[in-house]
């Protein structure tokens, strides 16, 4: 029992039973996460946000020179999401 006494204020002792009370004053931090998917496919600019544009990886024998050139690049965010996108990557 001698360990538990470092513990005393924290236990409530009722018959022979020992309970864990929550002490009043414990600051709780809440840790706001990265989501890496999000960090892999999109980066901070000043103004916003930007990611590359999908379909080019594969499956593109017999395209156009044309049509690749328009899937190259980056596109910049929606700006209906930007208010999602802060919340998914908080320190980027």
């Amino acid at each position: 029992m001698s360990w538990l006494s470092s513990f005393s204020p924290l236990l409530k002792t009722t018959g022979s039973l020992m309970k864990f009370q929550s002490p009043s004053l414990i600051a709780v931090r809440t840790l706001m996460k990265t989501h890496k998917g999000a960090a892999k496919r999109w980066r901070r600019t000043s103004t916003g946000f930007k990611r590359g544009i999908a379909g080019r990886n594969h499956g593109n024998a017999g395209w156009s020179q044309r049509s690749m050139k328009v899937l190259s690049g980056r596109k910049t965010e929606d700006k209906t999401y930007v208010k999602h996108l802060k919340k998914l990557l908080p320190y980027s």
